[in-house]
């Protein structure tokens, strides 16, 4: 795992705090869930979904279902 350093001001730190403690979640679980959902939304990170399936996401065009042509 890698270690990442987040700079936030006080007001951006105290709404991840509300937004993680609503969902019942320490804030670094919060920043690494909505990163990864971000990550997969924009095709940059296989979802984690489709590797529990056992499925193959090479290309935006396989998930979308079009042929590219």
């Amino acid at each position: 795992m890698v270690r990442l350093q987040l700079l936030l001001d006080r007001t951006e730190a105290e709404a991840l705090s509300r937004w993680a403690a609503a969902e019942l979640r320490d804030p670094r679980d919060q920043i690494r869930l909505v990163l990864r959902q971000e990550l997969e939304r924009r095709g940059l990170l296989q979802s984690t979904e489709d590797v529990a399936d056992g499925q193959d996401v090479s290309s935006q065009a396989d998930r979308e279902g079009t042929d590219g042509a």
